[in-house]
């Protein structure tokens, strides 16, 4: 979890989206994207930064939701992978990934409970995120996002290269 300090663990929403650049990424948002790091304090909502990272780039959202929803993620997925992990003030809970535009897979990472089913079994239950014993543990949650986009926080990754505003 090192490499996630800058996550505010108590609500935010992190997408991993495989080989965009940060700017590239913030493109598919459809809105203004500003060069180089901002204060989080400055926006009541909507502030979506962006972090270069080892296969493509993390998207980082405070007590935002905006990598959850089916627009954003169809437009961020084309061509590529993205793979979402959300929690809110209120223990809500999602991991939801798509490929090409479409959802792969969307559970409850906090609760998963016995699910036997779906993409990517083996590694949720290797894991701890199905199966009679399945726990849910935001260091789980963001190991299965990295193994299905094959994007990893990295020393840079601490650094926000660029972000937007995205009013929801």
């Amino acid at each position: 979890m090192s490499d996630y300090d800058w996550i505010d663990d108590d609500a935010f929403c992190v997408t991993f989206v495989r080989g965009l650049t940060p700017h590239e990424a913030l493109a598919h948002f459809r809105v203004e994207v500003f060069d180089g790091d901002d204060e989080e304090g400055d926006y009541e909502e909507g502030l979506v930064s962006a972090r270069p990272a080892e296969g493509g780039t993390i998207l980082s959202e405070s007590l935002g939701f905006a990598g959850t929803l089916p627009e954003v993620l169809s437009r961020l997925s084309s061509g590529t992978v993205t793979a979402s992990v959300f929690r809110n003030v209120n223990a809500v809970a999602s991991f939801v990934h798509y490929a090409d535009g479409k959802e792969v897979l969307g559970f409850d990472w906090m609760f998963p409970g016995d699910d036997d089913s779906g993409p990517y079994l083996a590694e949720r239950t290797e894991l701890g995120l199905a199966g009679e014993d399945a726990e849910g543990d935001l260091p789980e949650a963001l190991k299965l996002a990295e193994r299905v986009t094959g994007v990893r926080a990295d020393g840079s990754s601490e650094t926000v290269a660029a972000h937007c505003v995205f009013e929801h």
